[in-house]
């Protein structure tokens, strides 16, 4: 006879989704749209360098949240 056991999901994961979202939200804001103050006060060079990660933290970050979601909802 097999054996059921009730294991007690958490929200661990659903809390790194949710943090994942916001900072790939900032990470969007920052390379698709920054803010002139930002563009003045860097060189050429740095700028770009700036667009650069931000946009590639964005993409990252909102790739692991999908994937922490996807673990909630699926240990869940």
């Amino acid at each position: 006879m097999a054996r059921r056991y009730h294991v007690e999901g958490t929200k661990t994961f659903l809390i790194w989704a949710l943090g994942l979202f916001l900072l790939s939200v900032w990470c969007i804001k920052d390379g698709w749209f920054p803010a002139p103050s930002i563009e003045a006060s860097k060189t050429a060079t740095e700028f770009a360098n700036f667009l650069l990660f931000n946009k590639s933290m964005a993409v990252i970050t909102m790739i692991a949240s999908a994937v922490c979601a996807y673990i909630h909802v699926v240990v869940k």
